[in-house]
C-alpha cells in the first residue's frame, strides 16, 4: 500500500484521483452504523464536528439519521468539493486538525475522529484538545484502523489513546469496540467517550 499524503496538495491528488471512493463501499459501512447509533442514541446527533471529513461521508450517513447541524473540517480543499451536502445543515471547512478553532461561539454536541487520528503525532493531546469545543454533555468518538501486526505504528497509536482515555479521572468511556470486516479482512478499534466535567 502507497504512503499517504502529508500535505492539503497530496490529499487534494489522491481525493481528485479517486484514491478514497472506496470508503463508499458497503465494507467500510459498519462503523459508520455504529458511530450513527452512538450519537443517536446518546441524544448528541444536534450539532456534529467531523474532524478529517473527507468526501462528508459521515453526513451522507447521519443525514437520514436526524442530524441537525454538521460541521466538516478537512485538510484537501478537493475533498470538499466532492463532498455533496445540503448547505441548510452543514457546513464544510478546509483546515489542519492541530489549529481548527470553532467559529466564536460554536460548540458540539459531538465530535467524530474517523480513520484521521493515524496522522496525529499524539493522538491523546489532539483528542484533549477538542474538549473545549464540546457542549455539556457532549460526546467525542473515535474510530482508528488496526493493522495485524500488533505491534505496528498505528496499534501503538490505539495503544497510546486508549491508555489516555482509559483514565477515569478525565474520561468516561461510554461503549469500545473492536470491529471486525471478515468481508475486507481488516478491523478497527472504535471507542465512544465523554470527558469528566
Amino acid at each position: 500500500m502507497s504512503k499517504n499524503a502529508t500535505t492539503a496538495e497530496g490529499w487534494d491528488e489522491e481525493y481528485e484521483a479517486g484514491r478514497w471512493a472506496f470508503l463508499r463501499s458497503l465494507p467500510e459501512s459498519g462503523r459508520y452504523g455504529i458511530i450513527g447509533m452512538w450519537l443517536s442514541l446518546t441524544g448528541t446527533m444536534d450539532e456534529v464536528l467531523d474532524i478529517g471529513c473527507g468526501e462528508g461521508l459521515l453526513y451522507e450517513r447521519l443525514q437520514p439519521m436526524g442530524i441537525k447541524r454538521y460541521v466538516g473540517m478537512d485538510l484537501s480543499p478537493a475533498s470538499l468539493e466532492i463532498a455533496d451536502v445540503d448547505p441548510a445543515i452543514a457546513s464544510l471547512r478546509a483546515g489542519d486538525m492541530h489549529t481548527f478553532e470553532p467559529k466564536d461561539g460554536e460548540s458540539f454536541s459531538a465530535i467524530v475522529f474517523n480513520e484521521v487520528l493515524h496522522f496525529a503525532d499524539d493522538p491523546a493531546a489532539l483528542v484533549a484538545r477538542y474538549v473545549p469545543f464540546l457542549k455539556k454533555d457532549g460526546v467525542i468518538a473515535l474510530s482508528m484502523y488496526s493493522p495485524k501486526r500488533p505491534e505496528s505504528g498505528a496499534n501503538k497509536l490505539i495503544n497510546r489513546l486508549w491508555e489516555a482515555t482509559d483514565n477515569e479521572a478525565n474520561w468516561e468511556v461510554l461503549d469500545d469496540y473492536r470491529l471486525v470486516s471478515d468481508k475486507k479482512g481488516v478491523t478497527w478499534r472504535m471507542r465512544l467517550v465523554k470527558p469528566v466535567s
